[in-house]
């Protein structure tokens, strides 16, 4: 387990900036062995399932999480998450939480998409480190889960959770933009959307998805 109080090169699922102002937000990420056969995108939604459940101990609702990996306040990111696998002698995969504390004008500005913290949405703000406690105690257990069980346990909680539902969404890959409706995900954690009155399953997380209005 790594806690820092900056990032000097932080960056979310595909390869942006995650801005990282010193001292005053979370930024943790896990060492885990063994899992990297796992499906990432089943395991982020497990995490962030995990994650909102973490915050709403500490009084934070109305939480959402926007497939595969960001936590939404009202369409406003709180949080993000990402997993990584990575193979050497043995398989192990990475996960890494972001969570905004405080979020200074300077470093708003930098920020391409809505955003919010936790100093916005609740007075007073937890503990940092006890809700750092908090937030790897039931990480841990959630792998452990997965591991297991794979999505069976959160598959039937999902809908109270996802921010797409039945969201008309757009997909960016490149310079082409695709329009859809959300559909939920399936049991390997791939978005389901349609187009064309065909359902469709996405598991590039390279793509970004936003919504339409």
């Amino acid at each position: 387990m790594c806690l820092a109080e900056t990032q000097t090169a932080g960056r979310g699922r595909r390869g942006d900036q995650w801005q990282s102002p010193a001292a005053g937000n979370l930024y943790l990420s896990l060492f885990w062995p063994n899992c990297a056969d796992t499906p990432r995108n089943g395991l982020s939604i497990a995490i962030g399932i995990s994650l909102i459940n973490t915050l709403k101990e500490a009084g934070i609702k109305q939480l959402q999480l926007k497939w595969p990996n960001d936590v939404l306040y009202q369409r406003q990111k709180l949080a993000g998450i990402l997993v990584e696998s990575r193979f050497n002698t043995k398989q192990f995969t990475v996960v890494g939480i972001g969570l905004n504390f405080k979020l200074p004008p300077s470093t708003r500005n930098l920020i391409q998409q809505p955003s919010t913290s936790l100093e916005q949405l609740c007075d007073p703000v937890p503990c940092r480190n006890w809700l750092a406690g908090k937030i790897i105690q039931n990480m841990i257990e959630t792998i452990e889960l997965f591991e297991h069980r794979g999505l069976s346990d959160f598959l039937p909680l999902w809908p109270q959770y996802d921010a797409l539902h039945e969201q008309a969404i757009t997909l960016i890959d490149g310079n082409q933009r695709i329009p859809a409706l959300a559909c939920g995900i399936n049991e390997q954690g791939e978005l389901r959307y349609l187009r064309d009155n065909q359902i469709h399953q996405l598991s590039n997380s390279h793509i970004s998805i936003r919504f339409a209005s």
